[in-house]
């Protein structure tokens, strides 16, 4: 499938009139200019955004896995400004000390430097961080993706090291292998920004506080690089 934008020009037609001796008139021609239609994407069926043709389910199963993908389409990521947020939990942070880190701002400059800021004003609009007047302050880190774009971290070491730690053990890894015995599909999902998509507790929010040179912001959706999450 060859996907072209919108009013793209794919073809001039033209309309010809014939003479009694069957040559073609002169007097008559039409041109006809024939462009691409608008297709709106939302009604594309989410089973062909997921290739689901390409499976080798029955279509009856074909069928009801559209079903489903419809009854959820709420919660599938159109692109990675489309952050989901869970209303079901909000990160809080306990400290084992109450005291403000404020580090200094690691120096940025030229087109880096606009890079950040265009990519912070995009996540302001996206209700993931928002502007701040706290007084924590941690200096935010740059890191280029294999593919060219630009992670943003932050160095929260030093509020790590004031968090008071859950203690909680994790599953055993035999019991969960064991437990898929007699599965017959296996599905891998995979959120979207992933931890944006949980909510910072209005208590904790100050204490996820950055700065660049420009503005000085603050995390509403969790971060990356709390110690719970790394």
């Amino acid at each position: 499938m060859i996907q072209l934008k919108a009013d793209s020009v794919i073809a001039f037609a033209q309309k010809l009139n014939f003479t009694t001796k069957g040559g073609v008139s002169e007097k008559g021609r039409e041109w006809v200019l024939k462009t691409v239609g608008v297709v709106n994407i939302e009604n594309e069926s989410l089973s062909e955004k997921f290739c689901m043709n390409e499976t080798d389910l029955s279509t009856v199963e074909l069928a009801k896995v559209d079903n489903l993908l419809k009854d959820f389409k709420n919660i599938v990521s159109m692109n990675d400004e489309d952050v989901c947020r869970t209303d079901t939990i909000r990160h809080k942070i306990t400290l084992t000390k109450d005291t403000a880190i404020k580090q200094p701002i690691r120096r940025v400059t030229g087109d880096l430097a606009n890079q950040i800021e265009e990519i912070l004003l995009k996540d302001e609009a996206a209700g993931i961080i928002r502007r701040s007047h706290s007084a924590w302050s941690s200096c935010i880190v740059p890191v280029k993706k294999k593919c060219g774009g630009l992670r943003l971290a932050i160095e929260y070491r030093c509020l790590n090291d004031l968090t008071l730690k859950d203690s909680f053990s994790l599953p055993n890894l035999t019991d969960t292998v064991y437990n898929l015995h007699g599965a017959k599909y296996f599905l891998t999902l995979d959120l979207t920004r992933g931890y944006y998509n949980v909510p910072m507790h209005e208590d904790s929010i100050h204490m996820t506080a950055f700065s660049t040179s420009r503005l000085h912001w603050e995390f509403v959706r969790i971060p990356f690089g709390l110690c719970y999450l790394r």
